[in-house]
């Protein structure tokens, strides 16, 4: 390793294998990465080789190059063959190793250090006439991400529990995308009979079936050039999931009842609460499908795993909730907030969102005392991935490197880190996100659910 010392304006996200570790960059210099035992950033996973890459930093530049590795390099999964710059949020992959570039400054502002030092600032973000609240820092940052994913043209799958605001994230992927101005069309496959799943999405030919008395576009022609957002995806019946594999393969679909093919031109959105790889294994869900709906991958933390985004939003629902019942704001009190967050929101946003509303007739002055709160329940533990090196999806169990209540947070990698990588203790709220890109060299599959690369924790449960 030749490189300056100094800290640098870059951090690197190091995903290997399960575990997670924050990299200073120095301002200058060549840093190599690898399994070999002189590598500056060693790695312990089997994907990658002993010398697969290095890094070339200048004063504000950093470069990638892959060291003829058996599993290559890719930068946002696009295969690097040369020198290639590398900007920060960038998703460099090593095999099934994750990188994630992070400006210093940037990186700084979300640790652990300033957590406390002040409420959250509130982000509105503004999509067409839809709004978007993002006051939490993680989901901040998840959105920042979704940004970058909409400017390619690769599915995503969404995770996360139910109101947990999934629709909101697809919808932000296709208002920034090129696609924006063309249909959004939302499906939730749970509430669609399996007879009926097929002509839903394909449409139908009149006399199709009892009851087709007309010919009927499905969901997918409707969409044309634009979006399609399939809520609870994992919910669709088999048969219809090979259909609509082969509707993305090819970009063409078949109605119900008819011989003649017709061309579309959408992306495809998918969100689920279920863990689909073991969807996958129980014969629930085609892992086909599988693969090319999650070439990338995002997991949108719980509400509970986001306590200062509670408050934010039960102010704004409570002044919507204010306005259209025609009376004059109310205050909420202190020990009512404290309250809210200390609820772990089972039902999420959805859960929150009509709170305010069922009590702003309730109380005869403008503050909402104390004794106006939710029903304190059990802290659940959180919707957390641990996706291991072969892709297996579990929930995460106390003592594996998370923060539980009553518990303190363990070691995020074996043994003791090397000078560069400093490992923190990243910051208890931020999301579980996970962005993985395979190579599609063979047409057949365009990706798979990413790993997970930081860990949420549990904000302690106030004293009876």
């Amino acid at each position: 390793m030749r490189m300056d010392e100094r800290a640098g304006q870059f951090r690197l996200l190091v995903v290997d294998g399960t575990t997670s570790s924050m990299v200073d960059l120095p301002p200058k210099g060549i840093v190599l990465i690898g399994r070999a035992a002189e590598a500056d950033i060693r790695l312990t996973d089997r994907s990658a080789s002993r010398r697969h890459a290095r890094l070339f930093l200048d004063e504000g530049l950093v470069r990638v190059t892959d060291l003829e590795s058996h599993n290559g390099v890719r930068v946002n999964g696009q295969a690097v063959s040369q020198v290639h710059t590398v900007q920060p949020g960038d998703v460099v992959s090593l095999g099934e190793v994750q990188l994630v570039l992070y400006s210093a400054a940037d990186s700084a502002a979300r640790s652990p250090s300033t957590e406390g030092t002040g409420p959250a600032k509130a982000l509105e973000l503004v999509l067409g006439e839809r709004v978007i609240v993002v006051a939490d820092p993680a989901v901040q940052r998840l959105y920042e991400l979704i940004r970058r994913l909409a400017a390619s043209a690769l599915p995503v799958l969404i995770l996360g529990e139910t109101g947990a605001g999934k629709e909101n994230a697809a919808f932000a992927l296709h208002h920034w995308s090129r696609r924006t101005g063309k249909p959004f069309v939302a499906l939730n496959c749970a509430t669609i009979a399996e007879p009926l799943a097929e002509s839903e999405l394909f449409g139908h030919e009149k006399g199709a079936f009892t009851g087709a008395a007309a010919p009927k576009p499905g969901l997918l022609e409707t969409a044309a050039g634009g979006t399609v957002f399939l809520d609870e995806v994992g919910e669709l019946p088999l048969a219809a999931q090979a259909k609509l594999l082969r509707a993305l393969e090819t970009q063409r679909i078949l109605r119900v009842g008819s011989t003649k093919e017709r061309e579309i031109d959408i992306r495809v959105v998918a969100a689920t609460h279920r863990h689909l790889e073991k969807e996958v294994e129980a014969g629930r869900f085609r892992k086909d499908l599988f693969f090319r709906l999650g070439a990338a991958s995002v997991v949108l933390p719980p509400l509970r795993d986001r306590p200062d985004e509670v408050s934010v939003l039960a102010w704004r629902f409570l002044t919507q909730a204010c306005a259209a019942s025609e009376r004059p704001p109310l205050v909420l009190s202190q020990a009512f907030l404290d309250a809210l967050s200390r609820y772990d929101w089972p039902g999420n946003v959805r859960e929150l969102h009509p709170h305010p509303r069922q009590r702003t007739g309730d109380v005869p002055d403008h503050r909402r005392p104390a004794t106006h709160q939710p029903v304190r329940r059990p802290l659940r533990q959180s919707f957390r991935h641990r996706v291991g090196v072969q892709g297996r999806v579990h929930l995460a169990q106390p003592g594996d490197g998370f923060a539980l209540p009553g518990r303190t947070r363990g070691p995020v990698g074996p043994g003791p880190p090397r000078p560069l990588e400093r490992q923190h203790s990243l910051d208890r709220h931020l999301l579980l996100f996970c962005l993985r890109v395979l190579a599609p060299g063979d047409g057949a599959h365009l990706g798979r659910c990413g790993r997970q690369v930081r860990g949420v924790g549990l904000p302690a449960l106030a004293e009876q």
